[in-house]
């Protein structure tokens, strides 16, 4: 009986002991973001299960697990530094998992005293779908803005118009912690916030934000630039108000002011300048309004107009040379005129997300007007010897609306959601165009002038468009994997977009004798076109912490029809095209991603390439439409590995691309004799298979002594294949595109050096684009396309140092560049161009207000074939500032002192080399006033102009 009894309680005992393991055996998982929904690494999480408490911190995806929990309620809690505190309660209930997604880390408002980081600093950080730099690893100087601050990091390029680009790839988005920013437009804010406020910067995969609530993330993504700024400086005040005057008729004033404080954000600007710049008058006035806040708890809204008035007057002159089977063509040019703009743009946009619904709308409105006039003297020599005088006036108006409306929704079973989008524009063209044409034809031999050709024409076009997208997509969630932070679905899409163009065209002539003007039916046309086009897709979706990828097929049928009512006949364009959609992105281990991606698209023809009608705007060059044209297909393959090795900062960054197209559309060029045994051009249309481009770029980064020291490897080449049609006859132009630089960086306190050089060699350069007939006129004879293109050489070196002293800063810089051009033939000619150009600048601030700068740069240059000089500028200006900040600001400057200013430039386009230079007044004496503010955080920055 005592056994039994023993076993008994034995097998209870059991029982307990597996009740207890299990329910012990619960497992809690979760996620850590910043409000741009970017991982945290290394953030302290904290369980609490009454008077107990467990303790860990996230991985460097953000991802943090506990296991064996006790079931009774608990709390989560995240504390660090720079960020809100986070806690909440939760409960497994029945499950034996609990997952947590929703924990998001605000940043602090409040201001915190300067820390005096002592520790180093990783420079780099990469993870699945972001690269983030660390500001403080870099040099941060007063009066630096954000754009100083991206020039440093390794695979980021800034050009002078703050134009940012990642690895050859454009930067799209702007976003501050996560949140649209004003227009979200780069260029417009990176030269205008101070460095001073920001702790990171990241290069984000953006998928949309649709792609974010749903967690589908499909296709190739665009490049977002976010900022995140230090603890309490995500909001501030920043603008100017100016007033200046000077030589050359030149007066202004401007005003803007920037308000921002997180979500809220307006905007208004208003701005007048008028000057001479050698040309003639040139005008500008302009206004700018916007204001972007929240919408409730979990909507926002945002509306913004735009508008100025713009007159231009402008004398350049132009140097062509270009290569062609029948020998070389020499163009020389010069031109003079005026363009008068006027353009209003208005729009508003709201959007809504409380994580069950996600809605996002946009309404617009344009309005364009514009009256240009210009003249133009050409003289060709070489294969033909021919002059060309050209006169064109124009006037056009241009309104446009358009609305679109995005819907997402996650529906009861939360691993389903249903997305929709509608979108519709309409525009409207009407153009007043008057071209006169004086052709001068001379004897091959003699070089006597034989005929004088005058034609005179008036072209009115009338045109308008109808344009409307629709799509909708289905996810269905699919059985959640043994891996409870993953997601699995099956998604279905649909998207189509409907089109309706009319155009009118109504030419006439004028008789030279009496002026009398009359409807040329041939040189008209009445055109109306229908295009639909669509796209079924199904794709697969998987992701979780360390691997995202989907593959899928898609479907794209295009129909086209176009009527040309003048000619009574219509014209049917159907296609139909298939494709795999392949994503895939993996972190690899900590601090290394690899991602590929495959997309492919259809491009229809436009309907200026079908319509079988002679344009014949440039007499030099008609253009005929094809009708069989087909519908071309891009097939685009790229992959990505990045690198950043965690202790020594040395980071790689580096990608390749593959890229061809099926049918695609390019110029068929015939130069044919006219009656006066001279020659004319005349490009169709034709579609061809064989054109590829491949490529890869790469950089090295080795950062030394705390990154105070560092060393940039990187490069790229390419190779490719160009199909062009010359007189009817196929030909291909291989071509490879290779460049190599290497640059060290020294960056100290007071003290900063850069040295660099740099190889690159392309044999098969970006030939000049033509297929719109708004650029046929602009196109001389011979220099639209060949087969024979240029092969350059360019070599450059640079050496730039700069002193930053409390009251002094000193720069000095010297670039030698040169440039060799040559070709398979006609090798006579000298084309290379050498440059050396070296500049001294200095800044000194005197009694702590005043400031006296100077700038002086010699430029010798050699090879170009306009008339060359070597240019000294002399610039220097004088400031005194006024109140504590510093605000108030008087300036007297003066630009070019010797009046020595050359604005020569070169570019190498296909099979044409050209010379450009534009007349401007350079030396300048102004005199101004302005008010700064820059204010963010409570706390004033400068920020120096650049």
């Amino acid at each position: 009986m005592k056994k039994r009894y023993s076993v008994f309680l034995l097998l209870i005992l059991c029982l307990c002991t597996l009740t207890l393991f299990a329910q012990s055996n619960r497992r809690v998982s979760g996620y850590v973001a910043d409000t741009s929904k970017t991982a945290i690494s290394d953030a302290p999480v904290l369980l609490i299960i009454g008077t107990d408490t467990l303790r860990t911190t996230t991985d460097e995806e953000g991802y943090f697990s506990f296991a064996k929990i006790k079931p009774d309620p608990f709390s989560i809690k995240v504390e660090l530094m720079g960020y809100q505190p986070f806690i909440k309660n939760y409960s497994f209930g029945k499950e034996k998992q609990l997952e947590i997604k929703d924990i998001q880390l605000k940043f602090s408002s409040n201001t915190l005293k300067e820390v005096v980081i002592k520790t180093r600093p990783n420079p780099i950080r990469i993870m699945q779908d972001t690269i983030e730099y660390n500001a403080a690893a870099y040099r941060v100087m007063e009066g630096d803005n954000v754009a100083d601050l991206i020039k440093q990091f390794p695979g980021l390029e800034v050009d002078d118009e703050y134009n940012v680009k990642t690895m050859g790839k454009e930067m799209v988005k702007l976003r501050i912690n996560g949140k649209d920013f004003f227009t979200n437009n780069i260029k417009d804010f990176i030269g205008k916030l101070p460095a001073g406020i920001v702790s990171k910067i990241q290069i984000i995969d953006d998928f949309g934000d649709e792609a974010n609530f749903t967690g589908i993330k499909i296709g190739e993504p665009a490049k977002m630039l976010n900022i995140v700024t230090k603890p309490g400086m995500n909001k501030g005040k920043f603008g100017s108000l100016s007033i200046n005057g000077g030589t050359n008729d030149q007066m202004g004033s401007g005003a803007n002011i920037n308000l921002w404080s997180d979500e809220k954000q307006s905007t208004a600007g208003l701005n007048y300048g008028t000057s001479n710049n050698g040309a003639g008058k040139t005008q500008n006035k302009g206004l700018v309004v916007s204001h972007n806040d929240k919408w409730g708890k979990n909507g926002s809204f945002g509306v913004n107009y735009n508008g100025g008035n713009n007159n231009s007057a402008f004398a350049n002159e132009q140097s062509v040379e270009t290569l062609n089977p029948l020998g070389t063509f020499y163009n020389n040019s010069s031109s003079n005129g005026e363009n008068k703009n006027n353009n209003h743009n208005l729009n508003s946009n709201f959007n809504f997300n409380n994580k069950k619904i996600y809605l996002n709308g946009n309404i617009g409105a344009s309005y364009n007007n514009g009256n240009n006039i210009s003249s133009s003297i050409n003289n060709q020599s070489g294969v033909i010897k021919q002059d060309n005088k050209n006169f064109n006036q124009s006037t056009n108006k241009s309104p446009r609306i358009n609305a679109s409306l995005n819907f997402s929704k996650i529906l009861k079973n939360k691993r389903n959601s249903l997305s929709a989008n509608l979108g519709i524009s309409t525009s409207s063209t009407n153009s007043d165009r008057i071209i006169n044409t004086n052709t001068l034809y001379y004897d091959k031999v003699t070089q006597v002038l034989e005929k004088d050709s005058v034609l005179n024409r008036n072209l009115i076009t009338e045109g308008n468009s109808l344009n409307f997208n629709y799509g909708i997509s289905f996810s269905l969630g699919l059985k959640k994997p043994k891996d409870s932070l993953a997601r699995q679905s099956l998604n279905f899409n649909y998207n189509g977009s409907f089109g309706r163009n009319n155009n009118d065209v109504s030419t006439f002539v004028f008789d030279n004798l009496n002026n009398q003007a009359r409807y040329v039916d041939s040189l008209s046309t009445q055109s109306s076109s229908v295009f639909i086009n669509q796209l079924l897709g199904i794709n697969y979706n998987f992701n979780n912490k360390k691997m995202r990828y989907n593959f899928g097929l898609n479907l794209r049928p295009t129909f086209m029809s176009s009527n040309y009512i003048n000619l009574h006949r219509k014209i049917n364009n159907n296609n139909l095209n298939y494709s795999p959609n392949i994503n895939l992105s993996r972190t690899i281990s900590k601090g290394k991603t690899i991602s590929v991606n495959y997309s492919g698209n259809n491009n229809s023809p436009t309907i200026y390439q079908l319509q079988p009608i002679r344009n014949t705007q440039n007499l030099q060059n008609i253009v005929v439409g094809n009708p069989n044209l087909k519908p071309s297909f891009n097939h685009n393959v790229s992959s990505s590995f990045n690198y950043v090795h965690t202790k020594s900062g040395v980071s790689v960054q580096s990608g390749l691309s593959f890229a061809t197209t099926q049918n695609e559309i390019v110029n068929n060029v015939v130069l044919i004799p006219d009656t006066l045994n001279s020659l004319k051009q005349e490009t169709r249309f034709e579609n061809v298979n064989g054109t590829y481009n491949a490529g890869s770029n790469y950089i090295v980064n080795v950062p030394i002594k705390k990154n105070k020291l560092s060393i940039s490897y990187g490069g790229n080449i390419g190779l490719s294949n160009r199909a062009v049609f010359i007189n009817n006859i196929k030909s291909f132009n291989k071509g490879l595109n290779f460049s190599q630089n290497i640059n060290a960086s020294l960056n100290l306190k007071k003290f900063g050096f850069n040295a660099n050089t740099s190889y690159s060699f392309s044999s098969n350069n970006n030939s000049i684009n033509v297929n719109q007939f708004n650029d046929v006129a602009l196109a001389n004879l011979g220099q639209i396309t060949g087969a024979n293109f240029f092969k350059t050489h360019n070599f450059r070196t640079g050496l730039n140092s700069s002193l930053r002293l409390k009251k002094l800063s000193v720069y000095a810089n010297m670039n030698y560049n040169m440039s060799v051009n040559n070709s398979d033939f006609n090798n006579a000619t000298n084309r290379d161009v050498k440059s050396l150009d070296m500049s001294l600048s200095a800044q000194a601030t005197i009694r702590k207000s005043y400031r006296v700068g100077f700038n002086g740069s010699k430029r010798i240059n050699s090879g170009y074939s306009l008339a060359n000089t070597n240019p000294l500028l002399l610039n220097a200006n004088l400031s005194k500032s006024f109140f504590k900040s510093q605000s108030l600001s008087l300036n007297i400057s003066a630009n070019d002192l010797l009046n020595q200013g050359n604005n020569l430039a070169r570019y190498v386009s296909g099979n044409s080399i050209i010379d450009s230079r534009t007349n401007q007044i350079t030396r300048v004496f102004t005199f101004g006033l302005s008010y700064n503010i820059s204010n963010f955080g409570g706390r004033n920055f400068r920020v120096d102009a650049d």
